[in-house]
């Protein structure tokens, strides 16, 4: 077996001569390419692995930052939960106004009904009428958006009437719980003398000294609201942070 080349023929051994050195050569290169191969399909295989990694925690971190922010609202509270609070504390209201409303009305209009001592009674029902008719309801806004979307000035007054109706009730049943045991231990002499002019003085006096606690904060006594993203309204005072219907 002859190979022809341009350069002339050449014999038998000379051509395996070649070929095996062309294998030789080959098998270098070629394992060197399959080695080269591996290491860039070994890197390209991290740096897809790192990749998936990466977008599988981007997807994670983007799922749970739309939880945060469209699974529930800043007061923590989700939809659900908002619209069940708000059909539960709607009835409450209602019932609040009207069930006081009818008070006021039955004193009012009935005379069997229009003695001294239910007067009291009258006050009391005032002051919870007027706590649920102007009170809870931005205070019920308030809690399910966590955040205060009515103004400075209203939050000022809201504040101070919440202190004012919240104080007069707690201290209209103390006028109540006074009236009853002294008409039961005094009866004849605390009777004798609980004239309509004392009547009206006592619960002038509650409504006089509930509203001492109260205007203080109007007139610019009062801790400076905390600043941040989102308006608040709050009671200053530790110890009447807590609203008297919660």
């Amino acid at each position: 077996m002859e190979y022809v080349s341009s350069a002339g023929n050449i014999s038998q051994e000379e051509f395996l001569a070649i070929a095996g050195s062309n294998a030789s050569y080959g098998g270098e290169v070629g394992g060197g390419s399959l080695a080269l191969g591996g290491t860039i399909v070994g890197m390209l295989n991290e740096t897809l692995g790192s990749a998936a990694a990466s977008a599988a925690g981007t997807e994670s971190g983007a799922g749970e930052n739309l939880t945060l922010l469209h699974g529930a609202y800043p007061s923590g509270y989700t939809l659900p939960h908002i619209i069940i609070a708000s059909i539960i504390v709607t009835i409450l209201m209602i019932i609040i106004v009207v069930g006081n409303m009818l008070v006021i009305i039955a004193i009012a209009t009935e005379k069997t009904l229009k003695n001294i001592q239910n007067w009291f009674i009258a006050s009391l029902a005032v002051a919870d009428f007027f706590l649920g008719l102007v009170i809870m309801p931005f205070s019920l806004a308030n809690e399910l958006m966590g955040y205060w979307i009515f103004g400075s000035w209203w939050c000022d007054v809201h504040s101070a009437m919440d202190v004012l109706l919240c104080t007069s009730s707690i201290m209209n049943l103390c006028l109540i719980s006074l009236d009853r045991y002294w008409s039961i231990t005094k009866a004849i002499e605390y009777l004798k003398s609980r004239t309509p002019a004392r009547a009206a003085f006592m619960i002038a006096a509650v409504w006089i000294m509930s509203a001492l606690v109260c205007i203080p904060p109007l007139l610019g006594w009062k801790a400076k609201r905390p600043e941040g993203d989102l308006p608040q309204c709050q009671v200053g005072t530790p110890m009447l942070k807590t609203q008297c219907w919660n």
